[in-house]
């Protein structure tokens, strides 16, 4: 048994330390992609909802307020 233990051993630890190794850039970049993704969202969604927000404060008349006071 522990005449096979050894190359078990080695072979796992060779093919977790190549796969670490080609796969470290790929997933930095993934990782940077992410942050800068998730930073820009909220910025883009909270621009989003005041121009909504300000289209629907254009579009209304102080006629249409006096009307829903009935």
């Amino acid at each position: 048994m522990s005449r096979n233990f050894f190359p078990v051993v080695m072979a796992i630890g060779v093919g977790v330390f190549t796969g670490y190794y080609t796969f470290q850039p790929t997933l930095q970049q993934m990782s940077v992609e992410k942050t800068q993704k998730s930073m820009e969202t909220p910025i883009a969604s909270s621009a989003s909802s005041r121009q909504s927000a300000l289209s629907d404060i254009a579009t209304s008349s102080p006629r249409d307020a006096g009307k829903s006071g009935k």
